[in-house]
């Protein structure tokens, strides 16, 4: 298959995610009324030099500017899975998130930074490498049935595009094998089987409007509902409407102790999709809007923009944003041989000499040394950003305490 449209939108896909999650990172964690307070009411985000600067506070200040964070890298990891065996393997998958934990992405030399709780928690368990999706379903039900946290979901936009030439069934299949070896919770796996198949759907030009969109929603409800009966039954329909057609950004309250909740990215990405769609809004202004309500942007922004992406494709995203992105030509590169190996360009790929593949990255692992030195250079770079922000702290109370000039000739009579 080749045709231009659908390998732009294909590339759009991959690049909007990376985006939004580039984007994302400025108010991940902040109420709507600090990213206000940091970036003004209406900023104009910008990673071209001079980038919009990262504000600066403790939790912003361990990662790189103009960078995606690890929302990106476990797509990535997908993407290198994938081209290396040219199928989705969810154990060759595992044994790289499990050394992504460990390294980071050494083919990047990133260390993994962002990593999540359910993660963690699920591929640091000794059983982790032997029996990945085993392993996940014994930490979900040990608490409790109840953790369907955003980290599959992040992760699945490659399936859709790499599912192009596959049914619609086979994308729900595939996205729910690979959700599988960190999230077993029904939420999480209705909503990858969503996403995946709506970034497939909206790449082939399927979906025109929200009526296509709720077609897709409903066949995947029905699709889990057969394929995990037993855990179907813990899904509540009424919730999950509320948040898949929630009507505004607000109403999803993306700020509460339920940040990181799946439910709530995947209701933020289906509300973006249909802004879009209906031509309220652009990728820019929406993605904006969704930064700018905080929570856990980087994973909202990163699931939206692979939906809004694959609508508008790759030539009509912003250009200030994904020509300063870091890593932006390696990142480039390996979307274009991900779309020649799923058969949507033409061109021929050795994936065997491409040491870009290996679990090192070509680069060799870090020692413990070197791991621990790096990890000192964040300390480091915290304590810095600390300093900085006390001595700024420091210097506004100083000129708030001035007194302004009429007062201090009133004062000296």
């Amino acid at each position: 298959m080749y045709d231009p449209n659908i390998l732009d939108r294909a590339e759009g896909a991959l690049f909007g995610s990376a985006l939004g999650d580039s984007i994302g990172i400025y108010t991940e964690f902040m109420t709507a009324a600090q990213a206000v307070e940091a970036y003004r009411s209406s900023p104009q985000f910008t990673l071209l030099p001079p980038e919009t600067p990262l504000h600066n506070d403790t939790h912003r200040c361990r990662f790189e500017s103009r960078a995606w964070t690890d929302d990106t890298d476990h797509t990535i990891i997908i993407v290198l899975s994938y081209l290396r065996l040219r199928e989705l393997s969810p154990n060759d998958f595992a044994t790289r998130l499990h050394s992504w934990c460990a390294q980071g992405l050494r083919v990047l030399d990133r260390l993994p930074m962002g990593l999540g709780k359910t993660v963690g928690g699920v591929v640091f368990s000794p059983s982790y490498t032997s029996d990945p999706a085993g392993t996940a379903l014994a930490h979900w039900e040990k608490n409790g049935r109840n953790a369907a946290a955003n980290g599959s979901l992040m992760r699945t936009s490659p399936i859709g595009v790499i599912c192009i030439q596959q049914t619609e069934k086979e994308t729900f299949a595939a996205a729910i094998r690979m959700g599988a070896v960190t999230h077993t919770d029904p939420r999480c796996t209705l909503s990858v089987a969503i996403v995946s198949a709506l970034v497939r759907a909206l790449c082939l030009g399927e979906i025109t409007g929200p009526a296509q969109v709720h077609d897709v929603i409903e066949r995947a409800w029905e699709h889990v509902g057969c394929a995990q009966p037993e855990h179907a039954l813990l899904l509540d329909r009424a919730e999950f409407d509320w948040h898949a057609y929630a009507e505004t950004l607000e109403a999803l309250v993306l700020c509460d102790r339920t940040v990181g909740y799946v439910y709530k990215c995947l209701g933020v990405a289906l509300w973006c999709l249909r802004q879009v769609l209906t031509r309220q809004e652009t990728f820019r202004s929406t993605m904006t809007a969704l930064v700018m309500c905080g929570g856990d942007a980087d994973t909202n922004g990163a699931i939206a923009g692979a939906l809004m992406g694959a609508l508008y494709g790759y030539k009509y995203l912003p250009r200030e944003w994904w020509d300063g992105m870091r890593h932006v030509g390696w990142y480039r590169g390996k979307i274009k041989v991900l779309c020649c190996v799923a058969g949507l360009s033409g061109g021929v790929y050795d994936s065997q000499s491409d040491t870009d593949m290996e679990l090192d990255g070509g680069k060799g692992f870090l020692t413990e040394e070197e791991m621990k030195k790096r990890e000192m250079g964040i300390m480091e770079k915290m304590l810095l950003s600390e300093k900085e922000r006390r001595e700024a702290a420091e210097a506004k109370v100083k000129a708030e305490a001035k007194p302004s000039g009429w007062k201090s000739w009133l004062s000296s009579r």
